[in-house]
């Protein structure tokens, strides 16, 4: 990775910043249903590879913490710094261990190779971010609410365990939908791939 895709990663960060201060609606819970801000980290892993999707990530990730207007942005900027680094992290797995393919992002290009690594990444995210959100979501419930919630209290705000749950899974599929396509549609049938990716 030369110092010119470095600087690049260093600006899909950068240019994703601004969008931390923007305060996007919320479930009550604290989750954002559309969050634009790690379609940049993507577009950088799609491009630059999982260094540069970290170096986006990571700059992405700050910027949240510091800039973000929700009352726990600490709390926002690692759930979604962990759930969009499963989801590269998953995508750069599978090309490695993958028979007869090499190392390189252009395999993404065909839907028939994308869609499936979509379909495993949301459940690797939803393996990870749903044991987090049962620790996380209570957390964010007693700030905003300035009273004490515990886990058990929480998942019966979602009406029991089942709809917590099914719940969860709906929104990882549906965040890891979107951090894939959005970027995809940006990066592949616009040229950018063939014209600047490095991998």
């Amino acid at each position: 990775m030369d110092d010119k895709t470095i600087l690049f990663s260093i600006l899909l960060g950068v240019f994703s910043a601004p969008i931390s201060f923007i305060k996007k609606p919320r479930f009550f819970w604290g989750s954002a249903g559309f969050d634009p801000i790690s379609f940049f980290w993507m577009i950088s892993f799609f491009l630059f590879g999982p260094l540069g999707a970290l170096i986006s990530s990571l700059i992405g990730a700050i910027s949240i913490f510091f800039f973000s207007r929700e009352k726990t942005p600490l709390l926002g900027a690692v759930l979604k710094f962990t759930g969009t680094l499963t989801v590269w992290l998953t995508l750069y797995y599978m090309l490695r261990i993958s028979p007869n393919m090499f190392c390189s992002a252009i395999y993404f290009k065909e839907i028939a190779i994308i869609a499936p690594f979509l379909i495993l990444a949301a459940i690797v995210r939803c393996t990870v971010e749903i044991p987090a959100c049962f620790f996380a979501i209570p957390y964010y419930l007693s700030k905003t609410t300035e009273k004490t919630v515990s886990s058990h209290m929480m998942v019966e705000k979602f009406g029991g365990s089942t709809k917590f749950f099914l719940t969860m899974i709906g929104l990882n599929f549906w965040l890891t939908f979107l951090d894939v396509i959005i970027p995809w549609l940006i990066v592949y049938p616009t040229g950018l791939y063939d014209k600047y990716a490095i991998w």
